[in-house]
């Protein structure tokens, strides 16, 4: 009997050997299989693999008017650096390189820009500081942040300076422009000349000669006093757009225009009839560009 029972419990043990094998087979593997997968961990990722993986797919797009410029992913992979502390992070260097190459492409003052006179010429403006210019700390601090939210983002850069509009024609149509070898302006506003006057620049032959360029008016303000070696004058409508050369009325003028800049010019201001300066001064603000040629 007791024989029996031991044959009867062999069989037993042997049947559930042959469904356990059964099962397991069933799902692929051998007993020592399953417990092996059971006790596997997945394999970390390093710090480099997870900034890859972070920023997979990111891209930053700026904006430059109808032009845009693109920073791609391959190329922010290419910043990813290794820390001596074993972390990762966005070399800095690389991204003041980029932003200082949109600086480069992007920004217009002191460019060559052509200009269409009113009186049909057509012209290179090559100085003056007036346009627009990328705050190149400022954008690279910006650059950064963007890149750390791991996000794609359309932007415009951080400007120390703007312009206008977004064109080769950056100055608008709203401006002033000043003929020293005719010693006349025009005041456009929003396209339509609104004022022509005569006036009376600095002497050049006294190295006081207006300088040429493309400039932003720096302000307005009534009722100065301008000052320097040898005078001191008196005016309603005082305009500056390179320093302290701006354009003024001069009520001690009787006339203007002509060669009278070359034997009675000015310090490097423009001098014009009180009536006109007071014209101009209603019709511009800060920055309204002054081209000078």
């Amino acid at each position: 009997m007791e024989r029996k029972q031991c044959y009867m419990l062999l069989g037993a043990f042997f049947v559930i050997a042959l469904l356990v094998t059964g099962v397991l087979g069933c799902i692929g593997g051998s007993p020592l299989d399953a417990f092996a997968a059971r006790s596997a961990k997945p394999v970390p990722l390093t710090p480099m693999e997870q900034a890859q993986k972070d920023l997979a797919g990111v891209t930053i797009t700026y904006q430059f008017g109808d032009q845009s410029e693109v920073l791609d992913n391959d190329r922010i992979l290419s910043w990813l650096k290794e820390q001596e502390d074993g972390s990762v992070a966005i070399d800095e260097q690389q991204a003041k390189a980029f932003v200082k190459e949109l600086a480069e492409k992007y920004d217009t003052p002191y460019t060559h820009r052509p200009f269409h006179t009113t009186a049909g010429r057509d012209i290179q403006i090559t100085q003056g500081d007036y346009g627009w210019r990328i705050d190149q700390e400022a954008e690279t601090k910006h650059l950064l942040e963007l890149l750390a939210a791991k996000q794609s983002a359309v932007c415009e850069p951080i400007y120390a300076q703007t312009a206008a509009v977004h064109a080769q024609n950056d100055w608008g149509t709203t401006y002033v422009e000043v003929s020293l070898t005719d010693q006349y302006l025009w005041l456009y506003k929003d396209g339509k000349c609104i004022l022509e006057s005569y006036f009376v620049s600095g002497n050049p032959n006294r190295g006081h000669a207006t300088p040429k360029g493309i400039y932003g008016l720096t302000y307005k303000t009534r009722d100065a006093m301008l000052s320097g070696q040898g005078y001191d004058s008196k005016v309603k409508y005082w305009m500056p757009f390179n320093r302290n050369v701006g354009l003024h009325d001069a009520p001690w003028r009787k006339t203007f225009g002509g060669q009278i800049y070359k034997s009675n010019g000015s310090h490097g201001c423009i001098n014009l009839p009180p009536a006109n300066a007071a014209k101009i001064y209603e019709n511009v603000d800060k920055n309204t560009p002054v081209i000078v040629y």
